[in-house]
């Protein structure tokens, strides 16, 4: 199974803050914190049915999410921000647990990511 970071995006992170791996682990840290509240707020919007409160959380987790390599979901995240803002999401349960899932396996990408670089 392909990695649900994509490391060429995450590597350019690294790069983009001179190679500062505590400042790149605050940004995940910060990103899994704000992530969880994130997928809450769409299940919560989704289990309700109120359609356009998903656009915020979608949108911002689109955005976090490409941000640290996690193409993937922020392609998840930008189909549903895009449906909802048309008034159109299809099971939008179905697609918040999508969601949900796939932060699941960027979480532990990105902790296993870390470990990695950690020494001995």
């Amino acid at each position: 199974m392909a990695s649900p970071i994509d490391q060429a995006t995450f590597a350019n992170l690294l790069e983009m803050t001179g190679g500062d791996q505590e400042f790149v682990d605050e940004l995940v840290d910060t990103y899994l914190r704000e992530g969880d509240r994130l997928v809450e707020d769409l299940v919560m919007a989704a289990t309700a049915g109120d359609i356009p409160a998903l656009v915020l959380p979608a949108h911002s987790m689109k955005s976090s999410s490409l941000n640290v390599g996690a193409l993937t979901l922020g392609e998840l995240c930008r189909r549903l921000e895009e449906g909802s803002r048309n008034g159109s999401v299809d099971a939008p349960v179905d697609r918040a647990s999508e969601v949900k899932v796939a932060f699941a396996e960027v979480r532990a990408a990105l902790l296993e990511e870390r470990l990695r670089r950690s020494p001995a």
